[in-house]
């Protein structure tokens, strides 16, 4: 019968299970997720004197963070990071995150013990969801998200290290932007403005201001001052489960953008009709009306599937019209501003976007004539100093 011995030693203990053979543990702290002491354990094969060293080794990885010993899974982790950000994303935001990890991320990682995910089985399942028809862009999608929650729980001191670093998603190939030229642009609200002039304000505004189709819906006149042509954005529309939310905008951030004339007219002739609607159906215009509406009182903003669907109709009536996206119209906005010259800077804050670089990197289409005048500059300043 073999004989057992236990020690006391430092913060772990060892208990010697048959001869030669030794059990060490050392304890912890709590688990982040279920609040029980937490313990390492590690079997040993050797001399006491060596089992001693292990057991001291052991408790210095411990104390350095070396080993994660929490029990929690990766469901559990999807589920803490999904409460945790809740506040500070958007409503449409969130439902799409957690659509992601309902329908895909926790099915392939949900049951595995956060300490346990490896980098070789999430490279696996990417190719497995490759292989059942996602595209390497939803494969990137679900990349940020598993990545997103794993850092977070780097942070929270639930794993030394997040095993996404060391993953490969697949690559994505940006597929070439769709942008109007003014003519068409131009094209499409003398078309709208006759059959549908809610449609055309719609189109020049998201052209002029480039903002999201959510902003536009949101805008209502007390966030125009037409005197000193700004328009103030604060909010947009959101929907979830089929109903309409009004809140922040996609940065949490408002941005005050300035209007030309062309925009200023274009808001005075679009008043000037919802005025006209309202009186000729004796409907009162609500207190603080909304600019894009299909009610005469204004009180109800116009859905975004409506303004969407309108706009890819109108595109599919007129001959030789491509068939553009609204979210284009915004694109068209970014690209014009950039290829004229305007900063980099100023363009990013116009459209509400959260830095700089992404500007640049998606746009970059739109910097040839830069370029060009670019070269031209040094090309004078050569020509000047050889004279």
């Amino acid at each position: 019968m073999a004989t057992q011995r236990s020690g006391q030693y430092g913060s772990g203990t060892k208990r010697e299970r048959r001869p030669g053979v030794w059990q060490l543990r050392v304890y912890s702290g709590l688990d982040p997720v279920s609040d029980r002491p937490r313990q390492v354990t590690r079997t040993f094969r050797g001399s006491e004197t060596a089992a001693n060293k292990a057991l001291a080794k052991l408790v210095s990885d411990v104390s350095e963070g070396k080993i994660e010993s929490t029990t929690a899974t990766v469901g559990q982790l999807l589920d803490a990071w999904l409460d945790q950000i809740e506040p500070t994303r958007a409503l449409s935001t969130m439902q799409e995150y957690r659509r992601k990890v309902r329908l895909s991320i926790r099915p392939a990682f949900g049951s595995i013990v956060l300490s346990k995910l490896r980098p070789h089985q999430i490279d696996a399942q990417y190719r497995k969801w490759l292989d059942q028809g996602l595209s390497p862009t939803t494969v990137h999608h679900h990349h940020a998200i598993l990545s997103a929650a794993c850092n977070r729980a780097v942070k929270w001191g639930w794993i030394e290290r997040s095993p996404v670093l060391r993953a490969s998603p697949p690559s994505v190939t940006r597929t070439t932007m769709k942008v109007p030229t003014p003519a068409q642009l131009a094209r499409l609200v003398a078309e709208a403005e006759a059959a549908d002039p809610v449609l055309a304000a719609a189109i020049a505004l998201a052209a002029l201001t480039g903002a999201r189709r959510g902003e536009l819906c949101a805008l209502r006149w007390s966030d125009v001052d037409l005197e000193a042509g700004t328009v103030q954005i604060e909010r947009a529309i959101t929907v979830v489960a089929k109903t309409a939310y009004e809140g922040p905008t996609k940065t949490h951030q408002g941005r005050r953008i300035a209007l030309d004339e062309v925009g200023v007219a274009t808001l005075r002739r679009h008043r000037a009709f919802v005025k006209q609607r309202s009186a000729d159906v004796e409907s009162a215009l609500a207190a603080d009306p909304f600019i894009l509406s299909y009610q005469a009182h204004c009180g109800v903003p116009a859905g975004l599937d409506t303004i969407t669907h309108r706009f890819s109709a109108l595109c599919k009536r007129l001959p030789n019209m491509p068939p553009f996206h609204l979210h284009e119209l915004r694109h068209f906005s970014v690209s014009i501003l950039l290829a004229a010259g305007i900063d980099a800077r100023t363009v990013a804050e116009r459209h509400g976007h959260a830095d700089v670089t992404m500007t640049l990197n998606r746009y970059a289409h739109a910097l040839p004539e830069r370029d060009r005048a670019a070269a031209a500059v040094l090309g004078r300043a050569l020509g000047g100093s050889s004279t």
